[in-house]
């Protein structure tokens, strides 16, 4: 149930809380005063696309806080909870902030969630009905939708049974498609990867090998440098033509000291600094000795090491930016190269695999629809009742399914995640007139309390509705007979109805108007809950009255005191 709105920084709302209670609440309020902007808020909170306009003139930011009681709701708890939403106290707080920025932040109990989070769970919540929602019932794409929902509980397993089936043959049908449909391309795919996979294995790639070429290469390029640096570094240790060397000096350093700590035992460990210095000179030119020995120019090898590295980047240039992208690639093309020959060698196998998946499609299919026929009936004696409490009891109404077409290959087109049923709403509004499609024969009044029926009857487990000027087009009785039936919808749960008919406002438990003000610098909307008196003057005002006379008052009593008789 939806019971608290509070809204900060939209349109012309500053900062506004509205409590809503259970049974009908009713906004209502003068032309241009900001009902919209509320419902706008509503649905920003639910979900609904993000419009930066709605932040008020001046301000960074909008924010908008819905407070849920979730406790009677569990699918909406076990979507929660899947989340990892705690609901344990049976409350959900949702909070939704817009920022010029772009910033789009959506929080449900504190936990940052994306906005398709919010609206799977708001879903589960409130169902809300706009001003011009009635004209989907226009579009007879949509019917199979109402009828789908109306036994949500018999069809919705189903429905998700051909779903995956659907998907399972499509699948298989595209595939064997491409393989009997694109032979000529298949082929040249074919010849370029068999050459792409040929030329990466004939090239035996490693993974580090490039790594490993490029040192040998610095080292063949800098060959004499190298040669001449690790000589002159000998020559310094070891002395030769330039007569002594650093060991040398260490060795006469280290005997010189020997013989005066003798006598000045402190000199002992310069002694051993001395020594030890030596020995890891001596240990150093030996290292530098054997490197030198081993400095050979292998001309082969450098011309070796120089070609394997051109073929490396050609490869490089072709396949990816190094040797192991190089091999990702190659094991994507080889697996590709594996599939496309399968389909070549098995274009037989896979057309009777596809043929199989269909005729498990067609059997979910049959499943679907026969559930859609038997709900259908279901679906027509609740129109008529809920459309005979709307004063259409002389209405008739029929869901009419299309004819199937014969052969399987003309039945193949009509498949669909939603399985191969299309139908579509017959009315007679009065009696004897024939049944015609809904499109063809309800007036916009009539429309109106044909959706309100649907809502009535497929709301399932949703504790909220709201209702945007679903008047539209009514007046009179017939504006009785919607205000009686939504409030007898608020006898089993919450609904919000934004009205402009007396008729209507008068059945509501609660009252809320909003109105528009200014002061010297700004423009203002602000929502009221009214107590009696403020309830009285607001029916007053809409039913007509320019002034609030004391005649107009007691129209307005009166309106109000047959509602409440008539829902004792």
């Amino acid at each position: 149930m939806l019971c608290q709105l509070s809204i900060r920084n939209i349109a012309l709302i500053e900062d506004l809380t509205i409590e809503f209670t259970q049974g009908l609440n009713v906004l209502t309020g003068e032309t241009g005063a900001g009902k919209s902007i509320v419902i706008d808020a509503m649905n920003l909170a639910l979900g609904e696309r993000a419009d930066r306009d709605l932040i008020r003139a001046g301000q960074e930011k909008a924010r908008v806080e819905a407070l849920f009681d979730v406790s009677g709701c569990e699918a909406a708890v076990q979507e929660l909870e899947g989340m990892g939403v705690d609901v344990s106290d049976g409350q959900l707080v949702v909070t939704r902030e817009l920022s010029l920025s772009g910033r789009n932040v959506v929080r449900l109990n504190g936990n940052l969630t994306p906005l398709a989070g919010l609206k799977a769970v708001s879903s589960l919540l409130v169902d809300v009905h706009g001003q011009h929602e009635h004209q989907s019932l226009m579009n007879e794409e949509k019917h199979l939708g109402f009828l789908d929902s109306f036994a949500q509980a018999a069809i919705a397993p189903l429905r998700q049974e051909v779903a995956e089936r659907y998907v399972a043959w499509r699948k298989l049908a595209e595939r064997y498609r491409r393989v009997v449909g694109g032979a000529r391309q298949r082929a040249q795919r074919l010849d370029m990867l068999r050459f792409q996979v040929g030329e990466i294995e004939n090239a035996r790639l490693r993974p580090g090998e490039e790594e490993e070429l490029r040192q040998s290469q610095s080292m063949y390029r800098n060959f004499e440098r190298i040669a001449g640096a690790l000589g002159g570094a000998l020559e310094h240790l070891e002395g030769g033509q330039r007569g002594e060397g650093a060991l040398d000096g260490l060795r006469e350093a280290a005997a010189a000291l020997s013989g005066a700590s003798r006598y000045l035992p402190e000199l002992s460990e310069l002694e051993d600094a001395l020594n030890e210095a030596l020995y890891t000179a001596e240990d150093a030119a030996s290292q530098v000795a054997d490197q030198l020995s081993s400095m050979d120019y292998d001309e082969r090898e450098a011309e070796r090491v120089e070609n394997r590295l051109d073929e490396i980047r050609r490869l490089e240039k072709k396949y990816g930016a190094s040797v192991e992208a190089v091999l990702q690639y190659y094991e994507e093309i080889t697996k590709e190269l594996e599939s496309l020959q399968g389909d070549e060698e098995d274009a037989s196998s896979l057309e009777k695999e596809a043929s199989r998946a269909e005729t498990r499609l067609l059997q979910a299919e049959e499943a679907l629809s026969q559930a859609r026929k038997e709900a259908a009936h279901a679906f027509e004696k609740a129109m008529l009742v809920q459309l005979a409490d709307l004063g259409m009891s002389k209405a008739s109404f029929q869901v009419e399914f299309a004819p199937l077409p014969e052969g399987r290959q003309a039945l193949s087109a009509l498949h669909g995640p939603r399985g191969y049923d299309r139908l579509r709403f017959l009315l007679s509004a009065n009696r004897g007139e024939p049944l015609k499609p809904l499109s063809r024969t309800a007036s916009g009044g009539e429309l109106s309390r044909i959706m309100l029926a649907f809502k009535t009857i497929c709301a399932g487990e949703v504790g909220s509705m709201v209702f945007d000027e679903i008047d539209t087009g009514i007046s009179g009785r017939m504006a009785q007979v919607v205000g009686e039936k939504m409030a007898a919808i608020g006898r089993e749960r919450q609904v919000i109805c934004v009205t402009h008919l007396p008729q209507i406002a008068a059945l509501g438990n609660s009252y809320h108007l909003v109105e528009k003000f200014s002061d010297e610098d700004r423009t203002y909307t602000r929502v009221q809950t009214l107590d009696e008196e403020g309830r009285d003057r607001e029916l007053a005002r809409m039913m007509g009255g320019r002034e609030l006379t004391s005649a107009a008052l007691q129209n307005a009593r009166e309106m109000l005191a047959a509602a409440k008789a008539g829902d004792r």
